[in-house]
């Protein structure tokens, strides 16, 4: 009976009469004492006909913006408005990993919202009118997710500070995958890392920064020293970057790196409020149900979280 009472508070703010594109997001209530929610939402598999694929914008070379809609009247142009529509294979299983590692290590097990439609019919992590280009349905699925992100941290801010992770993947014939590391992102920009030239007023840790640099930590170190996540990730043997051994994209072959997207921006502390935000991108060789990855990356994690979200830990 314990259990079910801490679980009916939680269960209880997501399954309302007014969500009824449910079925299309997979939600785990965390616990209640939890200060961390994981998202995962390129992951899904369901291609219903009654969303169109997702397809490649009109652009607008006067106002630079993008008509998502399918019958816009304007062109196509190479390299503008592109609809990204592959899929992170099994994130949403490394997730999964990650989460009940963490809750193993803090004892406090976290939220995860997960998009089960396919990206080629949503992207959450896009505002919505390019995300589901105007289709009812995944217009509908797209407000659940994000829904229930906000519902979520509503609960977590009463609590004080918390963290949210955005887990992602590439593709393996991708142009990331010469380097073939993780790429953690806190929305600086790769040419400001590559330039060690970057402030947390740039960035979705804003929140944490402040606290750290009252503890002295400067954000430098916060990012890519030793104080940072890429540290820990580093220690359980990944490549990473941005981390003490790759401090700046450009260090890689290629240099590719993914800074964060619009889930980023939008949940993280960039805008105020005191949750943070950090988009994980991992390649294909570590997203797999070996049980190998998803726990050494979730042990990373916790230490990360119990020492800079301590709440109740």
């Amino acid at each position: 009976m314990k259990c079910l009472l801490l679980l009916l508070p939680v269960i209880a703010l997501c399954c309302t009469s007014q969500d009824k594109y449910f079925k299309l997001v997979d939600y785990y209530p965390g616990s209640q004492d939890t200060n961390v929610i994981l998202t995962a939402p390129h992951d899904g598999g369901i291609k219903l006909d009654s969303i169109p694929d997702r397809r490649q914008g009109c652009y607008d070379n006067i106002t630079d913006t993008c008509d998502w809609r399918h019958d816009c009247p304007g062109e196509h142009v190479t390299g503008k408005c592109k609809a990204t529509t592959h899929s992170d294979t099994l994130s949403s299983v490394l997730a999964k990993q990650m989460r009940r590692t963490i809750s193993e290590k803090t004892g406090k097990t976290p939220h995860l919202v997960v998009s089960r439609l396919h990206r080629s019919k949503l992207d959450p992590n896009r505002f919505k009118d390019d995300a589901a280009q105007y289709n009812s349905v995944a217009e509908g699925a797209y407000d659940t997710f994000h829904g229930i992100i906000k519902r979520v941290h509503n609960i977590l801010a009463a609590g004080g500070t918390a963290v949210h992770f955005d887990i992602h993947g590439y593709r393996a014939l991708s142009s990331h995958n010469t380097d073939n590391w993780t790429e953690i992102g806190y929305n600086i920009q790769p040419a400001r890392l590559n330039a060690d030239n970057f402030t947390a007023e740039e960035s979705s840790l804003r929140a944490l920064a402040a606290r750290a640099a009252a503890r002295g930590i400067e954000f430098d170190s916060l990012v890519r020293g030793e104080d940072s996540l890429g540290k820990l990730v580093q220690d359980e043997g990944f490549r990473v970057v941005p981390s003490p051994e790759y401090p700046r994209p450009e260090m890689g072959i290629k240099g590719k790196y993914m800074r964060g997207g619009y889930i980023t921006r939008k949940w993280g502390s960039l805008n105020g409020g005191e949750i943070d935000c950090v988009q994980i991108e991992f390649p294909q060789w570590i997203r797999d149900d070996s049980e190998f990855y998803g726990p050494k990356l979730g042990s990373a994690m916790a230490t990360w979280i119990q020492k800079y979200y301590p709440g109740n830990y």
